[in-house]
């Protein structure tokens, strides 16, 4: 599914803009989206991890997963073995993605679901904290996949169904995540040829992390985000680059030519016109 589209890529918004008037800018249909360091500012690890006073441990060991610099499959079960969180952790999780927004994340979502794009996350994140989180902003629980987890039931106050009969306990303990592609380095690209089995059409994916350079063989295009980290890898790696702490140059380059002029009068003109002046300012870099 990978085309040679990076061909005509290239340094500033003037060969965009003059793509978009020879109408050689086709856009993109499906797009998806990463969640840590991404959607939101933070990664959800790390931050059960600063609340359990182990964050410089476990910062480490994701910094160099994202990095590339060892397997994502090496540590993804060492670190919630050593944070153990709660069910109400992990929920709580989910409440400091939506506090931690990345600049014009949710304007740029509902922008593109407003133009009838599809959107996705596919995400190493917990399920418990990212799918809630999707939907707020909303993209479809059907189209969100991360890594869902199981908790021990025989943990916590078990055994008082008084406080238990209305839901899980929020006092059940991580006991194990679900066998997935997500915990894997490669794993992105597989989730993303099964989400975008059948359908026709064009496929943009945004992430910061090297989980997210792999999938190119499954998508059109990788667009890296070094808005919350920049990564060099990353940054040599994807298609396009972000440098940008806003994700609003998302939505130009995800429409094609003849899309544009549905925004003239529309609630996103403005969000769009902010994304393009980053895109001239320098601050997404097209590698050739």
């Amino acid at each position: 599914m990978h085309s040679n589209v990076s061909a005509i890529f290239v340094r500033g918004g003037a060969v965009l803009k003059d793509r978009w008037a020879q109408a050689k800018w086709p856009g993109f249909d499906f797009i998806i989206f990463d969640c840590d360091s991404t959607l939101s500012t933070i990664e959800g690890i790390d931050e059960l991890a600063r609340s359990k006073g182990k964050f410089a441990e476990v910062k480490q060991m994701t910094d160099a997963a994202m990095d590339g610099e060892v397997h994502l499959q090496s540590i993804y079960d060492r670190r919630l073995e050593l944070l153990s969180p709660t069910r109400a952790e992990i929920r709580e999780l989910e409440r400091r993605y939506r506090d931690t927004l990345t600049p014009d994340a949710a304007a740029v979502v509902h922008a593109l679901a407003w133009l009838g794009k599809e959107l996705f996350i596919i995400s190493g994140g917990l399920l418990p904290a990212v799918r809630p989180f999707g939907e707020w902003l909303g993209i479809p629980r059907a189209n969100i996949r991360a890594v869902d987890v199981m908790f021990n039931r025989l943990t916590g106050e078990w055994w008082d169904y008084q406080q238990d009969q209305w839901g899980p306990r929020p006092d059940e303990l991580y006991l194990d995540a679900e066998q997935t592609p997500l915990v894997e380095s490669q794993g992105k690209a597989d989730v993303a040829r099964q989400l975008l089995a059948g359908r026709d059409g064009r496929s943009m994916l945004i992430g910061d992390g090297m989980s997210d350079i792999a999938a190119k063989p499954a998508v059109d295009v990788v667009v890296g985000f070094g808005g919350v980290v920049t990564r060099a890898q990353v940054a040599r790696h994807a298609e396009i680059f972000i440098t940008s702490p806003s994700l609003a140059p998302v939505l130009p380059l995800a429409l094609g030519a003849h899309q544009r002029s549905r925004l003239e009068h529309s609630p996103y003109r403005e969000l769009f016109d902010r994304g393009l002046a980053l895109i001239e300012a320098g601050e997404v870099v097209f590698n050739s």
